[in-house]
């Protein structure tokens, strides 16, 4: 096999969509397979996901760029844990994401999610004019099975800089959780002024 068009680290977030674009799951992933083929780890299955031998298209960021190329789930893998088999690309195309590049922080954060009776305080871990990726405690109150991607939740914090409480609607992109974490990705209904850059 050729040399894959793209290299990924170890951890790199790719977004699996279903090429019909009926399903979408955020994976990390963990290296190469013998043949060359990426190996992801799903992070949450649903109702949606590929099927053995399904195309699909994926999406990671890299270097402040969007990259998305073509692909097929070549096998799931269900022991020692569950992993797909997707093949690695020949070819793939290449976004700029300026003016949307993440700012890596450690502010404290409210996150809402008023129609799930959910109130949660934590940290936003990065942050861009639209869209954020915020933090919690495994152990706090909430019950996070009951979020769901989609779901319409508001993220209110003191930014740096700016004076005043800002609030951003948003919708939940994807969600992952650890033994001691509870990681949130959201969109943002509309770009923020007060996230950097300003101009």
């Amino acid at each position: 096999m050729g040399t894959p068009a793209l290299t990924l680290e170890k951890g790199d977030r790719i977004k699996i969509v279903v090429a019909d674009g009926a399903g979408a799951t955020e994976s990390l992933y963990v290296g190469t397979g013998e043949t060359g083929d990426y190996i992801v780890v799903p992070l949450c299955e649903e109702r949606g996901s590929p099927a053995p031998e399904e195309s699909i298209q994926c999406l990671c960021l890299c270097n402040a760029q969007m990259i998305e190329f073509a692909s097929t789930l070549l096998e799931v893998i269900d022991h020692p844990l569950r992993l797909w088999r997707i093949q690695a690309p020949k070819t793939v195309e290449t976004f700029e994401l300026r003016d949307s590049k993440r700012t890596r922080c450690t502010v404290s954060a409210t996150f809402e999610a008023i129609d799930k009776g959910l109130v949660l305080v934590g940290i936003i871990r990065d942050i861009s004019k639209n869209g954020a990726r915020c933090v919690f405690q495994s152990n706090a109150s909430a019950q996070p099975a009951s979020l769901q991607v989609d779901d319409a939740v508001t993220l209110r914090c003191e930014f740096p800089g700016i004076p005043g409480e800002q609030v951003a609607p948003a919708k939940i992109t994807d969600i992952a959780q650890t033994d001691s974490e509870l990681s949130i990705g959201m969109r943002f209904v509309e770009p923020v002024w007060w996230v950097p850059p300003y101009h």
